[in-house]
């Protein structure tokens, strides 16, 4: 077995290579290759010691990888006291569990990948040689003794500038048969929350919302403006373009303390949660560039 110790200058040159490929790969939103991954799929079980599936089953999405799994293995065992809803709901939860996750495993085969392909590793990644492949070609799979699942790539993927799954008033993520999936900013939201225009959803409303990811997202949509009008707070301390403010976000949080601030370069106001033992404005300040300068992120309710 070649063994490496350490990686040479030009070796190392490569890391941008492979990050740009892999994650080209786990994004990418093309028609899933069939024939290349089918190949994929017999690979993978040879490698296996297995029998290749009497039958291989597109997809068109993960949930529907799940739900024609359910009715193959998790509604004949339903038992009279379980209703259909939480049959389907265990099974397809335990696909879930039970999958490989394709495309959006480039996350770790595109190690692999680079070492094989720099390090000359062909010997030693060759058993995930067949994961790779479907990993190039489709989005998850999901293999049983005779039959494998395999779903298509998303159709559409949006995201932030950080990367996080985004999209207001569509689907963050879809797939070919409609399902998908409701996100602002990396947070899972219920459709209606995305779907409707940001003038239309009520701030009274928002302050219902007992999930703070939830909650902060929706803030953020409405504007911290609109939201101050109804939202309980009151002032503690000015400065300039600086404000502390202790707001009543429900009835568990009667005191959180945020500064309110202007961005001069974008002209728009927002806020950012502070601990509750700050008092004043210079206090926020501080705390706001040291929480900086150490990389820090200490309060789960900022705003905006």
């Amino acid at each position: 077995m070649k063994k490496i110790e350490k990686l040479t200058p030009a070796q190392i040159a490569r890391f941008p290579e492979f990050i740009e490929k892999w994650t080209r790969i786990g994004l990418c939103t093309d028609p899933a290759n069939r024939p290349e991954a089918e190949k994929g799929v017999e690979e993978a079980y040879r490698i296996a010691g297995l029998s290749l599936p009497k039958r291989i089953v597109w997809c068109g999405s993960p949930m529907s990888q799940g739900l024609t799994r359910a009715i193959v293995f998790g509604l004949d065992k339903a038992s009279v006291r379980d209703s259909v809803g939480d049959s389907v709901g265990a099974s397809v939860r335990a696909s879930v569990r039970d999958s490989g996750y394709g495309q959006h495993d480039a996350n770790w085969i595109g190690f692999y990948d680079y070492f094989r392909i720099v390090c000359e590793l062909g010997k030693e990644t060759e058993n995930l040689f067949g994961i790779q492949k479907i990993s190039e070609n489709a989005g998850w799979w999901l293999p049983h003794q005779n039959i494998c699942w395999i779903s298509e790539r998303p159709n559409a993927c949006h995201g932030n500038a950080q990367g996080r799954l985004h999209k207001d008033e569509a689907m963050a993520l879809s797939y070919p048969d409609g399902w998908g999936i409701y996100a602002l900013n990396g947070v899972r939201m219920k459709p209606e929350h995305v779907l409707t225009p940001s003038n239309k959803l009520e701030p009274s409303e928002i302050l219902k919302e007992t999930n703070v990811d939830v909650r902060r997202e929706l803030i953020r949509k409405i504007g911290i403006e609109r939201f101050m009008v109804v939202c309980p707070h009151k002032s503690l301390d000015k400065k300039g373009d600086y404000e502390l403010l202790s707001i009543r976000l429900s009835d568990e949080i009667t005191d959180a303390r945020y500064l309110k601030m202007l961005n001069p370069s974008i002209s728009v106001w927002h806020v950012e949660g502070v601990p509750p033992n700050i008092s004043t404005v210079q206090e926020a300040i501080n705390y706001r560039a040291e929480t900086v300068r150490r990389g820090l992120d200490w309060n789960p309710y900022i705003l905006t």
